[in-house]
């Protein structure tokens, strides 16, 4: 075969690389253009993308969920109680039930200011187990304030749930003894106090420590009692025990520590003979600003 001409097998040549250029790039392009588009199947499957975050609430918007207390746990029955931990007492015996007289009017010689007056307490217990105490007094010929106490009976002794101050058969000052909330109430106070156990008024006192010293009545004894005052006032009274004196007549005579410089103190004597009733009462000094009351026949 004679040799194509130098010019002429140049273009042959030139005219070849420039087919197989192209045919290189027809074979490139579809390759390229699946690599830039995702293939089918990621597609199909492709996860939508996440809901934007909420704003962070303040602590002001915030909702706040109050959980039920839980209940204690209930032990099971014991045949024999636990012993208490060495670091706890050891609970305190109970009270033995307080016994009170029945129904009576007692009449009282009265000392006050300097003065001779006459007082009658009239004691009413009730079947139903409620009770009315009421303290009337004269004196000078005039009458004074009468101290009405009202409440209920029980193995405790007197629980008081009134007590008034009384002028004219009307009450000008009273104490509330709120039994279900154990709450005290004052006419004269806007205060509201917890009632301790055993909580007393100015006048109930007298018989729920004759009930307290007839269920223990211990020589060289203690008792306490929480006492409510008219204006507010709520304080626990210590009486001890006194020697007995030549003017004592077998009472047992008892005193009440001073709850301050001011206070007169209070002494008050019981009579075993009529179920410690009390039959002397005195505070502070019965000639200046204080009072004392005796039993004994009077004319009222």
């Amino acid at each position: 075969m004679r040799a194509l001409p130098a010019p002429v097998r140049a273009a042959w040549l030139a005219l070849a690389a420039s087919l197989i250029g192209h045919m290189a790039l027809l074979g490139d392009g579809p390759q390229r253009r699946d690599v830039a588009r995702p293939p089918r199947a990621i597609q199909a499957t492709r996860l939508q993308p996440p809901a934007p975050p909420m704003p962070e609430a303040t602590p002001e918007a915030t909702p706040v969920t109050t959980l039920p207390p839980v209940a204690p746990a209930v032990r099971p029955a014991m045949s024999q109680p636990a012993a208490p931990p060495a670091d706890q007492p050891e609970p305190a015996p109970a009270t033995p039930p307080l016994r009170l007289a029945g129904p009576a009017t007692w009449p009282y010689q009265l000392r006050q200011d300097g003065q001779d007056g006459v007082a009658l307490l009239a004691w009413e217990p009730q079947a139903d187990g409620r009770y009315r105490l009421r303290l009337t007094r004269q004196l000078g010929g005039r009458e004074l304030p009468a101290q009405e106490s009202l409440g209920r009976t029980g193995m405790a002794g007197l629980t008081p749930e009134r007590f008034a101050l009384q002028r004219d058969g009307q009450d000008r000052q009273a104490i509330n003894f709120d039994t279900a909330a154990r709450l005290i109430s004052f006419s004269a106070s806007t205060a509201r106090l917890p009632a301790p156990d055993g909580v007393q008024d100015r006048l109930s006192w007298w018989l729920q420590l004759a009930a307290l010293v007839q269920a223990s009545p211990a020589p060289g004894g203690r008792w306490r009692v929480w006492v409510a005052g008219l204006r507010g006032e709520l304080r626990e009274w210590v009486f001890e025990a006194v020697e007995p004196g030549a003017d004592d007549a077998g009472w047992l005579h008892l005193r009440r520590q001073r709850l301050g410089e001011q206070d007169p103190g209070v002494e008050l004597w019981l009579d075993p003979a009529r179920g410690y009733w009390p039959v002397r009462l005195r505070q502070g000094d019965p000639e200046t600003r204080g009072y004392e009351i005796v039993l004994g026949p009077v004319n009222f």
